[in-house]
């Protein structure tokens, strides 16, 4: 195996382009599979010096990430725990200080592992994944590039360039659980986010998206379609809850059963509910 660290994209995309090439940031996912044999490379292409791949923007309105940026950075981000304080709700309970301290966020999207915790937040705020290639970049939201697990949108010679998320309008409470093997540290048998927008007697806006209960993190679109401009009664939680459970297709493994992890995701979804009502409550009107 060749080892090429490259500093600028131009040398990226030189590098990239000989056969059996894989890129490499923090390598917290992508050597784990080395080493069990489900990744082989001949040529691995670090790409943690590309000064253009890290940082974080904010420009008309939308977070620029560049997705070699660790997670670490990111959360010391004051753009993105004002922004976007689901993103760094998420990213403080992603694995532990050593992992966030190597891991990126470009990498975490393109394991593409069902149980991604950064990619639910993601779903929340609409964001899009800029792809870069020889040919130039396209953008895709994060719901398009992930397809099943371990499977992206990206063609031969793309490579994730950043990821851009708008900055949604200010009163929506975030929210963010899993549940697993263990109380710290843990992959999640299945994951909720929302970001819930209460507004006198109804909710005006709910995004919400759940982990490891699909081939890929996803939107709860009839639960957010149920919830839109209705009163949150408790028989408005419960119908969300029973939507959620229905809105999902969990498989069993040896962490847990289908069923328990339908019922998971319609819990978290009524807890995040009475949060924002809580939040709400506590929120002086003007």
């Amino acid at each position: 195996m060749r080892y090429i660290r490259v500093g600028s994209v131009d040398d990226l995309l030189d590098a990239y382009s000989e056969e059996g090439a894989v890129l490499v940031a923090g390598g917290t996912d992508l050597v784990v599979k080395m080493r069990a044999g489900l990744v082989t490379s001949h040529v691995l292409v670090d790409i943690a010096d590309v000064e253009s791949l890290r940082g974080v923007s904010e420009v008309d309105g939308v977070v620029e990430i560049g997705a070699a940026t660790f997670e670490e950075e990111l959360l010391a981000s004051t753009t993105v725990r004002d922004r976007l304080p689901l993103l760094a709700q998420v990213l403080s309970v992603l694995g532990s200080v050593q992992i966030r301290n190597r891991g990126t966020l470009g990498g975490n999207l393109v394991n593409a592992s069902p149980a991604a915790d950064s990619a639910v937040p993601l779903l929340c705020y609409d964001a899009n994944v800029v792809l870069a290639g020889a040919d130039g970049e396209r953008v895709l939201p994060v719901g398009s590039f992930l397809l099943g697990p371990g499977r992206t949108a990206l063609e031969p010679g793309e490579f994730v360039r950043a990821i851009r998320v708008p900055i949604p309008e200010p009163g929506l409470a975030s929210f963010f659980h899993k549940v697993g093997k263990r109380r710290a540290l843990t992959i999640a048998i299945a994951s909720v986010g929302a970001l819930v927008r209460i507004d006198g007697p109804r909710i005006r806006e709910a995004r919400i998206a759940a982990g490891s209960v699909a081939p890929v993190p996803l939107r709860l679109d009839p639960v957010e379609r149920l919830l839109v401009d209705a009163e949150p009664t408790d028989a408005l939680i419960e119908q969300a809850r029973r939507a959620a459970s229905a809105a999902v297709a969990p498989i069993s493994d040896v962490r847990a059963t289908a069923d328990y992890r339908r019922a998971v995701v319609g819990d978290l979804v009524a807890r995040a509910l009475r949060e924002a009502q809580a939040a709400a409550a506590a929120t002086p009107r003007s």
